[in-house]
This record gives C-alpha cells, structure tokens and sequence, in this order.
C-alpha cells in the first residue's frame, strides 16, 4: 500500500527531537512522500534545508499562519517564494480563518492578504492550498472570482452547498487522519469523487490517536474513507495518492 500525506508541518517543534524518526515511521507505514507546509518566514527557511536533505521524499508549499499574518510577514513570503519558486510545488496555505478571527474588521482586513497570494500563485503558475476555516463560502467566493488554477482545499469543513461548487470548479479536499470525527468531512468524503480527494495528517495536529500526529497517522484516515466508501483499503490509497501527485506535480 503506497500512501501519501498531502499537507503537514513537519519543520515544527513539535518534531524537533525526533524529526528524522518521525519521517523513518511513514516510511514504515507505507508513506512514499508527503508536502510540508511552511507557515512563516521562519518555517520557509527550516523547510527549505529539510526538503534539500529528503528530496523526492519531502516537497515544500510556501504558506502563513493565516490568523495572525501581518501585511509585511506576508510580504517577506511573497519575496521568498519568488526567489525560490522552483522548490516549491504550491501556494499556501492561505486563506481566510473566521474560527480564531471573529470580529468583522478583522476578517475583511484578511481578504487583501489572501489576494496577494491568489496573484502570486498565478503568477507563477503554481496550484493554492486554502485554509478557509469556518469560512469556506467566502474563500469559494474570491477563488472563484479571482483564480483559475488548480486549487486544494486543506482540512475541508465546508457545507454541502459550497462541497457542490468544489465538486464543479473540478478543485480538490483534503481529510485530515480524523476526519471520521466530523460531520461535514464525513458528508464530503461521501460526496467528493474520489479522484477530487487527498489524505492528509496536518500533523502535528488533528490526530487520530492519543497524542501528537505525524504523517504516518495518514494511515488511518485510509482506512477511515476506505470502511466509509465500502472500497477496498489498497484502491482508497492508490488513488489518493495519484490525486496528490497529480496536483502537486510530482
């Protein structure tokens, strides 16, 4: 069984201690590859040099901590991306966050951000990994109006009204490892083709078992969709992974 694991943050602290038994364990479980998302000037650079020591084995999109990302740190990432776009095989994520952000001011000051990087990715010609937590219908809304690359919708909670417009848009989701816990992922796991789905950890958080999630967990969220779909656990991951190879371009 050949898993991938579309979207983690292996750089993080989290993994410190550990990190090069953390990627030795998806090795073991079947992980053949798995995009880490950078979320900061910082992150970009310590991704940078992991990546350079896992080639073809670990692959870098360039994004921000959406709720707290300042007009000039999203700057800084917009030059660094530029100047190392050829390492890096999407945008993102980014997007709008209405869970951490409540107030109105606050998340219409999160749209022009958001658009900067919806004009780098097309000028560059790379695909966007939204973050659009809690607020699914106004990333939709501004995708749609603003891009037309290939677009992933990371950790999907979105309603079946706007599940219906990815389906048509010909975007893709992503579940996170635990996603049997919630019912809009489950209902999108339903509706979703399957050729429109990626599997991912967002480790280290959103585990599925006791304790802090890494990309081996991707395992489990195979097996999740596998028993839902009523498909076989080896079709779930050999099509899943193709998803993530085809939309990264790897």
């Amino acid at each position: 069984m050949e898993l991938f694991d579309a979207h983690t943050h292996i750089d993080m602290k989290h993994y410190q201690n550990d990190r090069e038994r953390v990627i030795g364990r998806a090795k073991d479980a079947g992980v053949i590859g798995m995009v880490t998302s950078s979320i900061g000037v910082g992150s970009f650079r310590r991704t940078l040099g992991i990546v350079e020591k896992h080639k073809n084995y670990i692959y870098q999109t360039a994004g921000c901590s959406v709720s707290q990302l300042k007009s000039d740190e999203a700057d800084s990432i917009i030059q660094l991306t530029r100047k190392y776009s050829t390492k890096i095989v999407a945008v993102g994520e980014v997007g709008l966050d209405y869970h951490w952000i409540k107030d109105y001011a606050g998340r219409t000051a999160q749209e022009p951000l958001f658009l900067k990087f919806i004009e780098l990715a097309s000028e560059l010609e790379l695909p966007l990994v939204i973050h659009s937590r809690k607020a699914e219908k106004d990333a939709t809304d501004l995708l749609e109006k603003h891009f037309s690359g290939s677009v992933l919708m990371h950790c999907y909670d979105g309603d079946s009204s706007v599940t219906n417009r990815i389906i048509s848009n010909g975007w893709s989701i992503t579940l996170p490892a635990n996603f049997n816990r919630y019912r809009n992922r489950i209902e999108a796991a339903k509706t979703v083709p399957l050729e429109q789905i990626l599997l991912e950890t967002d480790g280290p958080y959103l585990s599925p078992i006791e304790g802090r999630n890494e990309p081996s967990n991707v395992k489990y969220g195979c097996k999740s969709l596998s028993d839902l779909l009523e498909i076989d656990v080896d079709d779930v991951a050999s099509q899943t992974t193709a998803n993530a190879k085809k939309f990264y371009g790897i």
